[in-house]
């Protein structure tokens, strides 16, 4: 199995585009595509982020940290989205990675590979829509000590936020943000 997501990965990887898709031709889900495929339909479209830290119990302003950009991919089963440390038109030879999500309706979960120019390490990831909306991403071993959701403001603006548990007091506290701004597309 890891065999195959490593291909996969390396396959998917020579396909990223640097920039936003001409004619904002992202794909469309499959007619007979889990209905769940709409969880992440969120990430479809270009995004630029801005990274914000928590210091002294509120965010930092946000500083440019990347392009991040989402598709459906294997005809409309799975969303796939790409990230660009900083912007690839600025930058061209900027870190990059790579998500595969697909729902699978025996589970009722999301399995993800990601995948990242930086580390060259598959990382495998679960995520489930929580009771109160937020999609919960985990680790594949869990990672009891972190905890990462994303959260949606409008069509056009979501983030996904990195909390972890203080050694000290065992509280959770946020550690930072990736907040996403829509990019318009080339018409």
């Amino acid at each position: 199995m890891k065999v195959t997501i490593v291909a996969l990965t390396f396959i998917l990887l020579g396909a990223t585009r640097a920039l936003a898709a001409d004619a904002c031709d992202y794909g469309k889900p499959h007619a007979d595509a889990p209905p769940e495929l709409s969880q992440y339909a969120f990430l479809i479209g270009d995004f630029r982020i801005e990274a914000r830290v928590w210091k002294d119990g509120a965010w930092s302003q946000g500083f440019r940290a990347a392009r991040w950009n989402g598709r459906y991919i294997l005809g409309g089963m799975a969303i796939m989205d790409e990230w660009f440390d900083f912007a690839p038109e600025e930058k061209p030879g900027t870190g990059r990675g790579v998500n595969v999500r697909m729902f699978n309706p025996d589970t009722g979960r999301w399995h993800l590979m990601w995948q990242h120019t930086k580390d060259k390490q598959v990382v495998e990831l679960s995520s489930q829509l929580g009771e109160d909306g937020k999609m919960r991403l985990e680790w594949v071993p869990p990672k009891p000590e972190r905890k990462v959701f994303f959260e949606t403001y409008g069509p056009d603006h979501w983030a996904r936020l990195d909390h972890r548990k203080s050694e000290e007091t065992g509280q959770w506290t946020p550690r930072y943000k990736l907040e996403a701004f829509r990019v318009p597309c080339k018409e």
